[in-house]
């Protein structure tokens, strides 16, 4: 394997020994010692390298450290590392290892780390309504006007899903409803299309302009709200 410019053996060998060793203030120490270039070498090898591979209580104890000692420095490299562990072994929230993290997000951390790692994680389960359920639920993301802003950005079936639930919540406040159609429009792919096309249809959005040739029976859109399940078979009907 390529690792590139940020491979070092050396470093490599001396943070994990550390991992291995759940030696944290050991790792902090040693991390603390280097110089601007490895410390950056040593942050691409820990997202690239050990973090995907490691168990997950040591996932989560080492995120919860990491994120308490430097969270400026240590946030990106820690999500950087979810996407590859995700692939190689799976990857979810709902693990108690994540509650000390959650934890310091909500009581400790700054909400721009808060919102960072929202956002981040609503595209990662964007294809999964029980972990972003979780997710908001853990850091306490409780309206829907609030939800709509981070699915909005988000993308997948389960996202779009959640978010057309928060329009619902929010049917009477018209403009917000506009609004979130015009911003899926300019998100330029398909699915993000159609769930405006679907909203236009479902919540009579006449303001929302653009070329729409769909046309679903009622029992269709009665559809939408009835289940995930059914929701899919909507969207997918239309694709």
């Amino acid at each position: 394997m390529a690792y590139g410019k940020y491979y070092n053996p050396l470093i490599l060998a001396r943070l994990e020994s550390y991992f291995e060793a759940g030696d944290w203030d050991g790792l902090a120490v040693y991390l603390d010692s280097l110089s601007h270039r490895e410390f950056r070498m040593a942050g691409e090898i820990i997202s690239v390298q050990i973090m995907p591979r490691v168990p997950d209580t040591v996932f989560w104890e080492a995120f919860r450290f990491l994120l308490v000692h430097h969270s400026k420095a240590f946030l990106v490299t820690l999500l950087k590392s979810v996407p590859l562990r995700k692939q190689k072994s799976g990857f979810t929230l709902r693990q108690d290892g994540y509650v000390p993290v959650a934890k310091f997000l909500n009581d400790t951390g700054t909400e721009l780390d808060r919102a960072k790692f929202i956002r981040f994680m609503v595209e990662i389960f964007g294809e999964d309504t029980e972990d972003l359920s979780y997710l908001f639920g853990s850091l306490h993301v409780d309206t829907p006007r609030e939800r709509v802003q981070y699915l909005l950005q988000g993308r997948g079936m389960a996202c779009y899903y959640l978010l057309f639930q928060c329009m619902r919540q929010l049917e009477h406040e018209r403009d917000l409803l506009v609004r979130c159609c015009q911003f899926l429009m300019k998100k330029g792919d398909a699915l993000s299309f159609n769930l405006a096309s679907v909203a236009k249809l479902y919540f009579d959005l006449t303001p929302v302009k653009g070329t729409f040739s769909l046309h679903l029976a009622p029992y269709q859109l009665g559809c939408l709200d009835a289940s995930f399940e059914s929701f899919c078979r909507v969207m997918k009907s239309i694709s």
